[in-house]
């Protein structure tokens, strides 16, 4: 399905483009209501079903495929719930905490996201205790938080690190439960004989996480010195480091006012590539400043890789 421009623009938010963590619900939304999250939709199915169902609540739903948000842009605005559902596109072990306003969510639903089975791979799992709180964080008292997964082991895992949570209650985990909702993988997958497990956890009294977004190290970097092209050029290749932040230059581009250099920041498991701009200036010093086209969430990882470009910059 092609991307339509019209829907995409009606429900994609961009908060990392206005700068203001968390979202202001009463302004994204037409009228207060209660809000219903989904992490992971896909294509949208489930999502524009559990909309058209629950007439009276707002939806929000996160994913980081682009792809799949273009599709579910279209499918949500042809089943007529557009107006109270909005979509961003991003990885949920950072926005979570960033956008959602402590305890404002009534429902969280997660379905079948990567297990990440690879030791190696385990710190992009949505099990580890920084993604739990943020997630507690979010619900609601009474609010409700419900995963289905197709691997045990990893039902297993969710299970111990949301028991973990001092303010959370789960629920048996349950092996095949009757849904009113199947995706066409669930289908499948059950047809085929194999098996499914569900977790829900409720809320008893959140505890607020404060975000780690600060949009004010997103603005421009002066650098003391004229930068010099063989300089620029020598960061490609790059890797910084600075307190558990991590960054790298992957790529140095010649442009008319100076140069662009095409970077990675990661917060741990949380990733994001993006284009910083080096510009020379007649009159005052050289900046240093991240390119507004795909501009990343102002994470500690943001702000230590431009410092740490900056101080290379200013060596003698």
């Amino acid at each position: 399905m092609s991307a339509d421009p019209a829907a995409l623009e009606r429900l994609l938010l961009r908060p990392q483009a206005g700068g203001a963590f968390p979202l202001d619900l009463a302004a994204v939304y037409p009228r207060p209501a209660p809000l219903a999250v989904e992490i992971g939709f896909g294509g949208g199915e489930a999502l524009a079903w559990w909309a058209g169902c629950r007439s009276e609540w707002n939806f929000l739903g996160l994913e980081r495929a682009k792809e799949s948000v273009q599709r579910a842009a279209s499918l949500l605005c042809r089943a007529g719930v557009g107006e109270r559902v909005r979509l961003v596109q991003g990885d949920a072990r950072h926005l979570l905490r960033e956008l959602l306003p402590a305890g404002s969510a009534q429902r969280i639903l997660m379905q079948f996201p990567m297990p990440w089975p690879k030791a190696r791979h385990a710190k992009h799992r949505l099990t580890d205790p920084e993604f739990v709180a943020a997630l507690a964080a979010a619900l609601a008292p009474g609010g409700r938080f419900e995963l289905v997964t197709d691997q045990d082991w990893f039902a297993r895992e969710a299970e111990a690190a949301f028991a973990g949570h001092p303010t959370l209650t789960l629920s048996a985990t349950e092996q095949n439960p009757v849904r009113p909702f199947r995706t066409r993988y669930e289908r499948r997958w059950l047809a085929a004989g194999r098996g499914i497990w569900r977790l829900t956890a409720e809320q008893r009294a959140p505890r607020p996480l404060a975000p780690r977004s600060d949009p004010i190290h997103m603005e421009h970097l002066a650098l003391r010195t004229p930068p010099e092209d063989a300089r620029v050029q020598a960061l490609a290749g790059r890797r910084f480091s600075e307190a558990g932040a991590a960054g790298a230059v992957h790529e140095v581009f010649t442009a008319a006012d100076g140069w662009l250099l095409q970077v990675l920041a990661a917060d741990g498991g949380f990733s994001q590539r993006f284009l910083i701009r080096i510009k020379r200036r007649d009159q005052g010093p050289a900046l240093l400043a991240v390119e507004d086209c795909g501009r990343p969430y102002p994470t500690p990882a943001v702000a230590a890789l431009l410092r740490a470009l900056q101080r290379a910059l200013d060596l003698p």
